[in-house]
């Protein structure tokens, strides 16, 4: 394994970001978790999962960078360049090799392999130059680090081993030391994360301020909620603090995604497959423009109202006379004086078929064909950068409440996915299972005075 320095990536469909921690041998080694795009009048724990490549397939920027770049190109130089975000659904419900290829903005493609590598690299190189400049001077290489790197439970074997090699590509490990790596899955490791928050600091929806409740015997049900994938995991807590498993992780892949999907949907109802098909191929960064503004007013259970890019006015009217026109057949939509206006009713209905596969995976769950008589669980905790949607917490309390209490943590919702991997036992493991005919070892079973530098390293806080 790696030094006394923990790196944890959170590679996530929307967002992606990183915690470390240095491991003391008298206390729990305490997550430190970076703020991006403060430089763009953002202050967030993770950065969009966007990453752009320059005409001749060279890394160029990733995160708000590479979003803020690309909205500001124009016709030709934009279309030269390949952008891609939320390509990590493309790893999902396929068999995945060396040889596949993800769709740029552009209509062009490249591996996914040099992809997801690349993100990783730049992660990991963010990572180091960022515990560097707040230690005592001290620079660090990727071989002083164990890594951690989280996967969706819902993937297969052939996506978590591609995840290894991108990894290796990538320089995090190498062969001689891949032991260095850690998958870790999403579901479990927030399961034993959220275990370690203070339990008046939960809420639920029918009151202030919700409890959870951590005796021995309790049982509980941890949904994942992430932009691209819905990740659900029912542990019972042991004597001693320790966890059991008591339905395998599982889950499905109607995760915040399927609601953008549903938006674009929309927009293709309004000005035709053929208009929208024109926009987003000669002006995609005000297209990403349209989407990030959707994305910040989604959640609210409201009607909302978004700003009609000026170039798409003007494509508008090659088609018809008046912007208007396009809307008078179209259910829960108007046009206000330059901007989209959408119902709340409609708004909701961009939900439905996330809501019905999350309400399905955990009603199958709790009929599962391994408990005829139902499983039976406590509470229900919601996590997940998703999960600071009111309307997705509002929805799983209205679907069940009946059988147990619904909770969330909202102020550790994103925070969490990229903390919740530091949850270390230092003499045992939470949990654990074999995982490609290997032991692999929930939570991370290390003893860290073992393998930690016998230096003085101080951390400033970030």
């Amino acid at each position: 394994m790696g030094g006394c320095f923990l790196i944890a990536i959170d590679f996530g469909t929307a967002y992606s970001g990183y915690a470390f921690c240095v491991s003391s041998e008298n206390s729990d080694p305490k997550p430190r978790v970076p703020k991006w795009g403060q430089e763009h009048g953002f202050n967030s724990p993770k950065t969009p999962t966007c990453i752009l490549f320059d005409e001749h397939e060279e890394f160029k920027k990733f995160g708000y960078d590479a979003k803020m770049a690309y909205t500001k190109m124009h016709g030709a130089d934009a279309q030269e360049h390949f952008l891609f975000e939320n390509f990590k659904m493309e790893l999902y419900g396929k068999t995945i090799n060396k040889n596949l290829m993800i769709k740029a903005h552009n209509g062009k493609s490249m591996s996914a392999l040099k992809i997801t590598a690349e993100t990783l690299r730049y992660l990991k190189d963010h990572a180091l130059k960022t515990i560097g400049d707040h230690t005592s001077g001290r620079q660090f290489i990727a071989s002083d680090m164990t890594w951690i790197l989280t996967v969706p439970a819902i993937w297969d074997a052939s996506a978590k081993q591609f995840m290894r090699e991108a990894a290796t590509e990538a320089g995090l490990v190498t062969d001689l030391n891949s032991d260095s790596l850690i998958l870790a899955l999403e579901p479990e490791a927030a399961s034993v994360w959220c275990k370690k928050l203070p339990s008046d600091g939960f809420i639920s929806e029918e009151i202030n301020n919700g409890t959870l409740e951590q005796t021995p015997g309790t049982k509980y049900m941890v949904v994942d909620c992430g932009g691209g994938t819905i990740d659900i995991t029912v542990h019972e807590v042991l004597q001693g603090g320790t966890l059991k498993e008591l339905h395998k992780a599982s889950g499905n892949d109607m995760g915040g995604g399927t609601v953008d999907k549903k938006f674009k949907m929309f927009l293709r109802e309004i000005f035709s497959d053929e208009l929208w098909d024109d926009y987003a191929k000669d002006y995609a960064p005000e297209l990403q423009k349209v989407m990030y503004e959707f994305s910040l007013l989604k959640g609210r259970d409201e009607d909302i109202e978004i700003a009609c890019p000026y170039n798409l006015g003007e494509l508008a009217k090659q088609y018809r006379s008046e912007m208007s026109d396009f809307f008078n057949e179209i259910h829960g939509a108007s046009w206000e004086e330059g901007s989209i206006k959408i119902t709340k009713e409609r708004m909701r209905s961009f939900f439905d078929d996330s809501f019905k596969g999350i309400t399905n995976s955990i009603r199958q769950i709790l009929k599962s064909k391994d408990n005829p008589e139902g499983l039976s669980i406590d509470f229900i905790l919601i996590v997940g950068g998703y999960a600071s949607c009111h309307i997705l917490r509002s929805h799983i309390q209205r679907q069940f409440s009946g059988q147990c209490k619904v909770v969330s943590y909202p102020q550790e919702s994103t925070h969490c996915n990229v903390s919740y991997k530091f949850s270390i036992d230092k003499k045992t493991s939470s949990l654990c299972h074999y995982y490609e005919n290997t032991i692999y070892i929930y939570m991370y079973v290390l003893t860290m005075h073992k393998i930690c530098y016998r230096s003085n390293l101080y951390i400033e806080t970030l």
